[in-house]
């Protein structure tokens, strides 16, 4: 069992890795333009996700959430420049900070408990992909579609690849699954009634 988990969280890995190529292309080429504040605030729960799987002994479940870690605060620094263009509000910003901080302060001081905090962050998480779904709305082709299906591909493979089944290790991928599943039929859906070609198309 161990054996089959192992090559599950290798396929998730391989599929963090393939999921960005789109974006990272996209980014080069000027027609990928990340939130800034969406991303940065993705990697900081990401982290803190990853270290609660592991602390749980989720084993490879937490594969998908590590290299998250890594490519959101890549482009998160890469949103810098497009931060003009995409105006966020400030204290949107601080409110969903601190309810990240708060929070995972008092998990250290036992005032929660992991599931509770894992609980609050995915609130968190469902509110800072505001900026982005309203960017999607605004330019259906915004986003790269191929990204966030692969995304969804990665949690599947990390919820299945998880070695010490409980709330703390199931929870995060399962909740990623529903997010990135709810933004590709909202994409689906904005795309089919917007003309083909964009200005900020992304090639999926």
């Amino acid at each position: 069992m161990l054996h089959i988990q192992t090559w599950l969280g290798g396929l998730a890995m391989l599929a963090v890795f393939y999921r960005n190529v789109p974006a990272l292309r996209a980014l080069k080429r000027g027609q990928f333009q990340p939130n800034f504040a969406t991303y940065m605030i993705w990697a900081l729960i990401s982290l803190i996700e990853a270290v609660i799987i592991l602390a749980n002994r989720g084993g490879f479940g937490a594969t998908s959430m590590v290299l998250s870690v890594v490519f959101f605060s890549y482009f998160g620094v890469m949103g810098l420049k497009y931060a003009k263009e995409q105006p966020t509000n400030r204290r949107f910003i601080m409110a969903m900070l601190g309810a990240v901080v708060v929070p995972l302060l008092l998990t250290l001081v036992h005032g929660l408990t992991q599931g509770e905090l894992l609980f609050i962050l995915a609130i968190v998480e469902a509110l800072a992909i505001i900026p982005t779904i309203q960017k999607i709305k605004r330019a259906p082709y915004s986003e790269s579609l191929s990204c966030y299906v692969w995304n969804d591909i990665s949690m599947l493979l990390s919820l299945l690849a998880i070695h010490a089944i409980s709330f703390e290790t199931v929870f995060v991928p399962l909740i990623w699954v529903l997010i990135m599943s709810g933004c590709i039929i909202y994409m689906l859906v904005l795309r089919s009634r917007a003309p083909k070609r964009q200005e900020c198309a992304v090639l999926d």
